[in-house]
């Protein structure tokens, strides 16, 4: 009997388990790395390098935020850092052969990410081509096009304003500007997916489009919105970093789409659909900011960051296929 029991009771242990590392996981890696860092590097807890650290990992948490509302509708989107490349194509191209003002190409700007995202949902709703092989053409189409517009050379000049510069190197009562954007946004996101039909409709699409069309949920409309919306996040991104630079060139932002959904896998978004916490997404970019921060801080070369991005990755995938298997 008592062997019965054992055999009853695992599932139910395991599954304990599976929820207390679901919840408290990321939270427990991301104190004991910080405490680990600021007892071994004098330089790491610092106001000034906290500031460093938020302000690199503003734009990729910010673009996360797209990319986390589409993997919690079971998609994705791997042309973000295309699309971020586009959007700082035309908000310069505008402003600097244009001659455009800044806030009105930066509004193009946005509205160009949002075109975008709308283009591929498209391809993923009515083409039915799914999601990973959709984007990642258009990956590679939006980022010939950048090629093309600016002939291989960086986009700069007078044009482009200390007031538009401000956006990505400005600072405000000692906070740098992107790290203000990031929290705006993160506000206004959390609240409209915890508070409104948006986030509950993405949910339920997520876990299960089938019975979330019984129920009534225009399923199509949905996800179009939120591939629209990822855009968007991908073009304030993309407008934040060429403020920061004052320039913009065909490559922007390549590469960046790496660090982009390892934020989102790590902060819990399951990669099957109807999991995930926004807020938990900006817990998974900052744990990447303190881990690459530590790093440069430790004169680490640049190589062996590139095999610890993709050590982190493989183990939050791994935590996310155990989880979803509940065998922790």
């Amino acid at each position: 009997m008592s062997e019965i029991k054992n055999i009853n009771t695992s599932p139910n242990r395991f599954k304990i388990q599976a929820n207390f590392w679901e919840i408290y996981g990321i939270p427990i890696a991301f104190t004991v790395l910080f405490l680990v860092f600021s007892f071994s590097n004098k330089n790491f807890f610092t106001f000034d390098n906290i500031m460093n650290i938020l302000r690199a990992t503003s734009i990729i948490a910010i673009v996360a935020i797209g990319t986390t509302i589409l993997m919690i509708s079971g998609n994705i989107d791997i042309s973000m850092a295309s699309t971020m490349a586009v959007s700082g194509v035309v908000t310069i191209g505008m402003i600097v052969h244009y001659n455009i003002n800044p806030i009105i190409a930066i509004v193009c700007g946005i509205i160009a990410g949002g075109i975008a995202g709308f283009l591929n949902s498209l391809l993923v709703i009515y083409i039915k081509i799914p999601a990973f092989i959709a984007t990642l053409a258009t990956l590679s189409i939006f980022r010939g096009l950048c090629f093309i517009y600016t002939k291989g050379y960086s986009i700069y000049g007078d044009q482009i304003t200390e007031a538009y510069k401000f956006i990505g190197r400005g600072y405000v009562f000692k906070i740098p500007m992107p790290v203000i954007i990031m929290i705006v946004l993160y506000v206004i996101f959390i609240i409209i997916f915890k508070y409104t039909k948006i986030g509950l409709y993405t949910y339920a699409i997520g876990s299960n489009e089938r019975v979330s069309l019984l129920s009534g949920v225009n399923a199509n409309k949905i996800k179009m919105l939120l591939f629209v919306l990822g855009g968007v996040m991908s073009a304030i991104g993309g407008i934040i970093m060429t403020a920061r630079l004052g320039s913009v060139q065909g490559s922007l932002a390549d590469g960046t789409e790496f660090g982009i959904i390892t934020a989102a896998v790590l902060g819990g978004v399951s990669l099957s659909g109807g999991k995930g916490v926004i807020g938990r997404t900006l817990l998974g970019a900052l744990l990447i900011g303190i881990l690459n921060n530590y790093m440069v801080l430790m004169n680490i070369s640049t190589f062996y960051q590139m095999v610890t991005s993709g050590i982190v990755l493989l183990f939050a995938l791994g935590l996310d296929r155990l989880k979803s298997k509940q065998v922790l």
